[in-house]
């Protein structure tokens, strides 16, 4: 008899350990980001010297996250390159570029792997209102891939921005005449 119990304690046993609170457990904030971009796919090759990708934020876009504080700013590398700086811009005069710099850092040093970088702004940056731009600017010395894109299927005109080595603001489509990307560039937000 002592044996035929054993597998009913056994049971038993199992459903007291695995028996859960009320609680879900999916319950994690969820981070809110402004960005437009999907998974990453490939990076484009661009030229020798100084590129900015950048992704552009209209005011009704920033609007609903008024108040809300940007936290770090999360990008692909395809390749490491000579130089990385990430870059936040203030909105400019119209939708072809930039204003002012609000922010930058050259994350050199701090780069030694591809894929995901995620890069904490100290203090954070409060947004009050109006579009922003994040970009990243890198510097190859070789004809090659930096940072990195998604295949476009939510492409918006606004995530595909770059200034070539020159110090024109354009956009990849414009470049290409045909294909449609969005930069793998976030601007995460804390949770409130």
């Amino acid at each position: 008899m002592k044996t035929n119990s054993l597998p009913l304690l056994l049971l038993l046993c199992i459903g007291l350990l695995s028996w859960s609170s009320c609680v879900d457990d999916t319950d994690d904030p969820l981070v809110d980001s402004l960005n437009y971009d999907g998974p990453n796919f490939t990076a484009p090759n661009n030229g020798i010297g100084f590129t900015t990708f950048a992704a552009y934020f209209p005011e009704n876009e920033v609007r609903p996250f008024i108040g809300r504080t940007l936290e770090s700013v999360e990008f692909w590398l395809e390749r490491i390159p000579l130089n990385t700086n990430v870059i936040i811009y203030d909105e400019g005069p119209d939708d072809l570029a930039p204003g002012g710099e609000i922010y930058r850092i050259n994350l050199n040093n701090r780069i030694n792997n591809t894929g995901w970088i995620t890069h904490r702004i100290p203090g954070g940056i409060q947004l009050a209102g109006g579009g922003i731009w994040l970009a990243v600017e890198t510097e190859i010395d070789a004809v090659g891939q930096s940072v990195g894109c998604d295949q476009g299927r939510n492409y918006s005109p606004n995530g595909d921005r770059l200034q070539t080595p020159d110090g024109t603001w354009t956009s990849f489509n414009t470049i290409t005449g045909s294909e449609q990307i969005n930069w793998n560039i976030r601007g995460l937000l804390a949770v409130e």
